[in-house]
């Protein structure tokens, strides 16, 4: 029977890189984030920020690199009590696919998906545990197309969309109260129909306010 001998220097070598293998991941497999470094130089993860389109159009995303090369895989960030704060995926050095962010209770914060870097699709937010804050949606491009707002009761605060077929090709804003009654209202080129309660005012272009107890009525 044969027998190998490898140098002492060889199997410490190799048991120090899959030891250094599994340091850098959790127990997903997915990187930790302080193994990591950007083509910026800073580790700044900021979802949901574009919602203009010149923010988006100067917008760069990162280049995430690990041992200097763009990373493709998973990657996790936890604090000091080891409570996971991120989590989400990294195609040739890009944000990419679904990702996860995390309050310390471990509720979700905010969740969406990337392409290229860029948030694209439907992002939301939350209070903690599953109460909606901000949801909004993006082209493939990044561009903000819808956006609710909420309190923390569940009722809608705000709501507004670009104009685009999607929409009928008109933009909207509608502004509400911690009771769901509307306040005011913005569509592109409507007139105001009131039929029930006082009066509404018309407090500029397109833009309605109410005006009592009565409901808005917008006809497009």
């Amino acid at each position: 029977m044969k027998s190998f001998n490898y140098p002492i220097g060889i199997v410490l070598l190799v048991l120090t890189l899959g030891l250094q293998s599994c340091w850098e991941k959790d127990s997903k497999g997915n990187l930790l984030t302080k193994y990591i470094t950007t083509s910026s130089g800073s580790l700044n993860f900021a979802p949901m920020m574009r919602s203009d389109s010149l923010s988006v159009k100067n917008f760069k995303p990162d280049t995430i690199l690990h041992d200097g090369k763009p990373y493709t895989g998973g990657l996790a960030q936890y604090d000091l009590h080891e409570k996971i704060i991120l989590e989400g995926y990294v195609k040739n050095g890009l944000m990419d696919s679904t990702w996860k962010f995390y309050y310390a209770s471990g509720g979700v914060r905010m969740e969406g998906k990337y392409k290229d870097g860029i948030d694209i699709g439907l992002w939301r937010s939350y209070y903690g545990y599953n109460k909606p804050k901000i949801t909004k949606l993006y082209d493939d491009y990044g561009y903000m197309l819808m956006r609710f707002e909420y309190y923390d009761n569940g009722h809608v605060k705000n709501y507004q969309n670009v104009k685009a077929p999607m929409f009928d090709n008109k933009e909207r804003q509608y502004d509400m109260d911690q009771h769901g009654e509307t306040i005011s209202v913005y569509v592109e080129d409507s007139v105001l129909v009131v039929k029930q309660g006082e009066k509404a005012d018309r407090v500029g272009k397109n833009v309605f306010q109410q005006g009592g107890t009565g409901h808005l009525n917008i006809a497009k």
